[in-house]
């Protein structure tokens, strides 16, 4: 499908339904990670499409480093700055609220808080949407801003500094949201000696898993969250053929390193239309909406809208978080085909210089990342591993008890495989009880992971006292996980869990 039929596709025939009168406006929140990425003119002309449309349109300028989106409506700085009630434009249905989060011309404090500005949106009459340039999230209150949005978008461009302070947001604003829903006695202060136990901002991801380690069940929480926060993502300026698939890279990594889901709604191409229309003090969208960049920005808007009706959201996959499934981006059904179109797509998302891992990954990373997806390419290629593996992440069904070429297929008479699902905890028995049902001896999986064999009887038999040390136990665990074509980060995660349960227990033999 072309981008014009993609276009096409997403245009309503008829404009979304205004939310009620007596509603409270939809906030449209703005932001990014540095200045200068075009969030003013993306607030703007955002403003101006949905009061093209017939909707009652506040534009509030909430920028604490110096609010200018006065210059791109035509109103006066002085008149929008001494206000304190919306004003209106030359646009219908478009008004303009400087919210006096910088100081006044007279050096006057400002008027009043980000949080009581905030408030005083939450009840704002006669408007429909307030679409808010935030400025940078850099403050607390900045972030906190940012999370009350109905739709918060991030800003950012294809450049390594940009990307960088976007991740820093994600990561921030996550921690700031977790932080505000531990409802549990206690949960702040744990939540935040685990932040801070692993650099003060972790990757969402990693706090997970620092939590599931422990067997805290605030995992689950922080689990939760992570798939209910969806801020948008908008890049700008793009120039190159390469930054059209940039968007979803971005996307793909972010979910891969910080565990949180984008919406992307799409770029805008570098136009000196843009630059033009700023330096005449007028709207993209007004004084040349034929353009690729006001295009692009109507794209975005109508995407926004399918968002906040629940047509359209980014989609995520019913399978098993850090499985091979996942880390390729690909159905449990999926075709051999579809597995070889997307371990190339994930080489190269993935590459050692690729623009989106900068500020995410660290070399040492990326290489450990690649070897996981050959290892997931290898496992979904081979049947009967792939058979074995999928056995072992997904829950029993009947539609998917083995794959269609296997049906009806007999081999030597071997011991059944234990029943495993999603969630199961693996143990010693358990894991030799895989290892019989698929006829291998543990001589052979000694020396093709070469793990020793004492430590594979040890491993089996759950005798912990036998055992090194746990950080040595997880890559041994893991090794023979993968021998067996099994989730290896789900055994080693839980047999682990087990083994420092019991070593805190005292009843390591």
């Amino acid at each position: 499908m072309s981008e014009d039929d993609d276009t096409r596709a997403e245009r309503p025939t008829d404009p979304p339904p205004a939310p009620p009168a007596e509603a409270r406006p939809r906030l449209f929140v703005v932001s990014g990670g540095k200045g200068g990425v075009g969030k003013t003119v993306l607030a703007a002309n955002l403003g101006v499409y949905l009061a093209s449309i017939g909707r009652r349109v506040l534009l509030v300028d909430a920028d604490p480093q110096g609010g200018n989106a006065h210059t791109l409506v035509g109103v006066p700085g002085t008149q929008a700055r001494c206000s304190r009630d919306p004003i209106d434009t030359a646009v219908p249905g478009l008004r303009l609220l400087h919210m006096g989060a910088d100081e006044g011309l007279s050096g006057n404090r400002r008027k009043k808080s980000t949080r009581a500005l905030f408030d005083e949106l939450a009840t704002f009459p006669a408007c429909d949407y307030a679409v808010v340039d935030l400025g940078t999230a850099t403050s607390r209150a900045a972030i906190a801003a940012f999370l009350r949005a109905d739709a918060p978008i991030l800003v950012t461009l294809p450049e390594p500094t940009a990307l960088d302070s976007t991740y820093r947001v994600l990561a921030r604003a996550f921690l700031a949201r977790l932080l505000s829903r531990a409802e549990r006695p206690g949960a702040r202060l744990v939540i935040a000696q685990a932040a801070r136990a692993l650099g003060g901002v972790p990757p969402p991801l990693d706090l997970w898993r620092h939590l599931e380690d422990d067997g805290d069940p605030l995992a689950d929480l922080v689990r939760a969250e992570m798939e209910a926060f969806r801020p948008a993502l908008v890049l700008a300026q793009t120039r190159l053929r390469a930054d059209l698939d940039l968007g979803e890279a971005v996307r793909s990594t972010v979910r891969r390193r910080l565990g949180l889901t984008l919406e992307y709604l799409g770029h805008i191409e570098y136009d000196d239309t843009v630059w033009s229309c700023v330096r005449s003090r007028k709207l993209l969208l007004v004084e040349s909406p034929g353009t690729k960049a006001a295009k692009n920005i109507e794209k975005i808007a109508r995407r926004l809208l399918a968002i906040e009706s629940g047509k359209r959201r980014a989609q995520v996959r019913a399978v098993p978080p850090e499985s091979h499934h996942d880390l390729l981006e690909v159905e449990r059904g999926a075709t051999d085909e579809e597995v070889r179109r997307a371990y190339k797509r994930s080489r190269d998302v993935y590459a050692p210089s690729a623009l989106a891992c900068y500020g995410l990954f660290e070399p040492l990373e990326i290489d450990a990342l690649r070897a996981r997806l050959d290892e997931a390419h290898d496992v979904l290629l081979d049947s009967q591993r792939r058979r074995s593996y999928e056995l072992s992440v997904f829950p029993p069904s009947a539609e998917h008890d083995e794959p269609p070429e296997l049906r009806g297929v007999q081999d030597e008479p071997l011991p059944p495989p234990p029943d495993l699902t999603p969630d199961t905890d693996f143990t010693g028995p358990i894991l030799r009880a895989v290892r019989e049902s698929q006829g291998m001896r543990l001589e052979e999986i000694s020396q093709r992971t070469k793990v020793g064999l004492a430590y594979l009887v040890a491993i089996e038999a759950d005798d912990f006292g036998a055992l090194p040390a746990a950080v040595y136990v997880r890559g041994f665990v893991g090794e023979l996980a993968k021998y067996l074509g099994l989730d290896s980060a789900q055994v080693a995660r839980t047999y682990v869990r087990r083994l420092k349960r019991v070593a805190e227990e005292g009843r390591v033999r």
